[in-house]
């Protein structure tokens, strides 16, 4: 149960963090939604040997994760949850490339930077404005609900897993862990209990106007802030595409 709950605090823990005032805080929710989609798209596309030319990309968490007042060791905990798929889908190239091993490296860097990348940019924006700007860009209303519910149902799961966990130990006589044998009936009581709540809390939502469809087409003009950190994010990440900054600069010193 202490597990559950720590889950369901570590997903609170990101709105609480884009609940702050810093610099990057500020910054326009559209700039920073292109900004790490021009970044990943750079970032993705180069390959799968080009270690050295990864490097460069280093600076995008280095910079924001001061700047955003944001914990490194929260990031890259999180960032680390995805290292075992990515570990398994480049191990075998390990036996059977040459440079297999390198690149093994350069998948599990370019993962790091990827899932830092997005975590940073939920921890800097509120969800609510991210969807908002995705609703301002004509994105299928039905993507962006389900990105909407996935997010806020995934913590009213892991309550009610942690509630029936609870309720399953206190009948077990201290059992440690769940029987196998119980697993089926768990599962299936935790989707209809999910499937209620959740429809409790939508119905909620759509009390308080969900989706606020007024309040979406009015949109904050970008400020020159916004503008330079567009620029700085987009062009550092184009660059670094286009330039193999890491081979120019070592022959030059």
């Amino acid at each position: 149960m202490a597990d559950i709950r720590a889950k369901t605090a570590a997903l609170t823990s990101l709105e609480q963090l884009a609940a702050g005032h810093s610099l990057i805080h500020r910054v326009h929710p559209a700039a920073k939604l292109l900004g790490t989609a021009v970044y990943l798209l750079c970032l993705l596309s180069l390959g799968r040997y080009d270690l050295t030319r990864l490097t460069p990309y280093l600076l995008y968490p280095a910079l924001l994760l001061p700047l955003s007042d944001t914990p490194c060791g929260m990031v890259l905990r999180r960032a680390a949850v995805a290292l075992p798929f990515c570990l398994f889908a480049g191990v075998s190239g390990v036996f059977f490339d040459p440079y297999g091993v390198l690149a093994l490296a350069v998948l599990v860097l370019r993962t790091l930077l990827s899932v830092s990348a997005v975590l940073l940019l939920v921890a800097v924006t509120p969800l609510s404005s991210l969807t908002a700007q995705l609703r301002r860009w004509h994105v299928p209303a039905l993507c962006v609900s389900l990105l909407e519910m996935t997010y806020r149902y995934i913590g009213t799961l892991l309550d009610e897993a942690a509630t029936m966990y609870t309720a399953y130990r206190l009948r077990g006589s201290g059992k440690k862990g769940l029987e196998m044998r119980h697993m089926g009936s768990f599962v299936g009581g935790l989707l209809l209990r999910s499937f209620d709540r959740a429809e409790r809390i939508y119905q909620a939502m759509q009390c308080r106007g969900y989706p606020a469809a007024e309040h979406v087409r009015r949109a904050p003009p970008l400020a020159a802030r916004d503008a330079v950190y567009l620029a700085a994010v987009c062009g550092s990440s184009v660059l670094f595409r286009l330039i193999d900054l890491p081979t120019l600069l070592g022959r030059m010193f």
